[in-house]
């Protein structure tokens, strides 16, 4: 869980980053989105819901604004490789971790064929962050 709570950790530092930088960026929805590969609508929304942005998408962000994609690399290589680590793990501690992270085996395993909504990661990252203190 410890390596959960620091790749969170450095992925939310990297996340508010782009963000920052998307605030400040003077590209219209139009331009971002050919430059990032999304219609103008969904950066519409997304500049409105920044948590609506997906792993991949803020990773796309990131190399725009030539901000090290690190944090989401390994965030993205991390969450690929706890449903494996769950399997070794004994029940009821795979249990209480999907509990405590609101995320069961089955949803991170879609995610990881799909993409990682942000306000997933970011309630992980609360989460994680309250349990520890």
């Amino acid at each position: 869980m410890e390596s959960l709570q620091n790749t969170l950790r450095s992925f939310v530092n990297s996340y508010q980053s782009v963000m920052w930088r998307l605030r400040e960026c003077r590209l219209n929805d139009e331009q971002l989105s050919i430059l990032i590969g999304l219609s103008s609508g969904a950066v519409r929304n997304r500049r409105a819901k920044p948590d609506l942005w997906k792993l991949s998408e803020v990773e796309r962000l990131a190399a725009f604004f030539n901000v090290p994609t690190t944090a989401c690399h390994q965030m993205n290589q991390l969450l690929h490789e706890l449903p494996n680590r769950w399997t070794i793990m004994h029940e009821s501690e795979r249990r209480r971790i999907e509990r405590m992270l609101s995320v069961r085996r089955s949803q991170f395993e879609t995610y990881n064929h799909t993409d990682w909504p942000v306000r997933h990661l970011l309630k992980m990252h609360r989460v994680l962050a309250n349990d520890n203190e």
